[in-house]
């Protein structure tokens, strides 16, 4: 996410997978009790995982949602759930990260949630969500036909210092 995950930009795709895996359709083999969406929402009617007014960081570091092998991406990724706080959301009153969090405590007060999937959208892009957390039923993997609590969050690349260009022309 440019400016928060820096040359660490290649782990954002690893990290929304770990989500993907942890939240997406459970298995239905038999040696498997519980697994995917079916087992956080049993974590989350144990231990009310997700709350209104907790920030969506800390209950994704509870579940280890910023992976294990590097510490530096890590701690951008969770600065980058941090800065949900402070974007706006398709849900008039609502952050970006209350958003999230309300969906999720919604979805699993559910008899049967949806599996939940995380993507990025590209926050520049006025005509498209721009810069805003949107949530979304939908089936955001055309491979797989089975509806998703879909949760999208705006990303941008690094965008270069002010006048950062103007050096390297007055170098030519």
């Amino acid at each position: 996410m440019g400016a928060l995950m820096a040359e660490d930009d290649i782990y954002i795709g690893p990290l929304f997978d770990l989500f993907n895996l942890r939240f997406g359709p459970e298995q239905r083999d038999v040696e498997f009790d519980a697994g995917g969406v079916s087992e956080i929402k049993a974590l989350q009617e144990e231990f009310s995982i997700f709350q209104e007014g907790r920030p969506f960081v800390e209950s994704a570091k509870l579940l280890g949602l910023g992976g294990l092998g590097n510490n530096r991406a890590k701690n951008r990724w969770y600065n980058v759930l941090t800065w949900l706080a402070k974007v706006p959301s398709d849900q008039d009153g609502e952050t970006g990260d209350q958003r999230i969090v309300n969906a999720l405590i919604k979805n699993f007060g559910r008899k049967s949630p949806l599996p939940c999937f995380m993507k990025a959208h590209d926050s520049r892009d006025s005509a498209g969500y721009g810069l805003k957390v949107v949530v979304r039923e939908d089936t955001p993997i055309f491979y797989i036909d089975r509806t998703y609590l879909t949760i999208s969050v705006p990303m941008a690349p690094k965008v270069p210092p002010a006048g950062k260009d103007k050096k390297k022309s007055k170098k030519k």
